[in-house]
């Protein structure tokens, strides 16, 4: 079973998408200022166990863009839980990626009663230094020319579609272990406008360390790729050792993008963790 709709949550339409039928979970996508689609097809034999719940973030994707740009990490935790409510769900399963992984800690940190697995993968950590430390280490892994081309393009980036394509096709080899992995990937839009005012927020604010004992009570797994720009040494420095009830799996061979690149083995993984 599919099913499409649009969702009035915080007072903008957003776009989601429902497949499968069981147990939901629902899946945060990355960017900041990606999509619904990255998830996809590679998570559709999930839906053989699950009912899995997709949506487009403020801004993102099908979903309205906000007034006044108004694109903050609390308001994409309160969209999550107007998300929550509106689909009648208690305790939500919750897959989040990249930047998902940050929004489904602050979710977690808020919301803990009404959490009760969180799968985290591609993590970034409890504070912004693992949104720095991911960019650092992504800029020290381009080559020259690479590198050279980065910055004639930066500058269109905020506003330029074309700008934001060609970004995207020099920096996607390095988010995963094997160039051949990028054939599978969906394309995808990305917001531009949302990554740079989310992005700015993430820096300025973005730290759930003091808050993550509430989590005490919530199993959490971190799924990371063993050549990840986070590797699952610095995850555990930057997130795990704050996390004393948190299970790591490495997926071997495996760049950022797990779902992408090693699905067979991150849909094993999350059958396993949330049945």
């Amino acid at each position: 079973m599919e099913v499409e709709q649009f969702l009035k949550l915080r007072g903008l339409k957003i776009f989601v998408k429902k497949i499968g039928a069981g147990d939901p979970v629902i899946c945060l996508h990355g960017g900041p200022g990606g999509e619904h689609r990255f998830f996809l097809p590679h998570l559709e034999p999930l839906a053989q166990d699950f009912q899995l719940v997709f949506y487009d973030q403020r801004g993102c994707g099908q979903s309205e863009p906000a007034p006044s740009a108004d694109y903050t990490m609390a308001e994409e935790v309160e969209t999550l839980e107007e998300l929550r409510q509106q689909l009648g769900m208690d305790k939500l399963k919750l897959i989040g990626e990249s930047w998902g992984s940050m929004l489904a800690l602050l979710y977690a940190v808020k919301y803990p009663d009404h959490v009760e697995k969180l799968l985290l993968t591609a993590a970034v950590g409890a504070t912004a230094e693992g949104f720095e430390e991911f960019e650092k280490e992504l800029l020290a892994r381009l080559s020259g020319e690479d590198r050279d081309m980065l910055d004639l393009i930066m500058e269109k980036m905020e506003t330029d579609e074309a700008g934001t394509k060609e970004l995207f096709r020099i920096l996607d080899p390095y988010y995963v272990h094997s160039v051949d992995a990028l054939a599978r990937k969906t394309k995808t839009k990305s917001n531009a406008e949302v990554n740079t005012i989310t992005g700015k927020d993430i820096m300025e604010h973005y730290n759930v360390k003091s808050d993550l004992h509430r989590l005490a009570d919530i199993p959490v797994l971190i799924v990371q790729g063993e050549s990840d720009m986070i590797t699952p040494e610095k995850i555990n420095e930057l997130l795990i050792q704050y996390l004393p009830n948190a299970k790591l799996t490495v997926i071997k061979e495996c760049g950022h993008w797990t779902v992408v690149e090693k699905p067979g083995e991150f849909i094993e993984i999350v059958r396993g963790f949330f049945r």
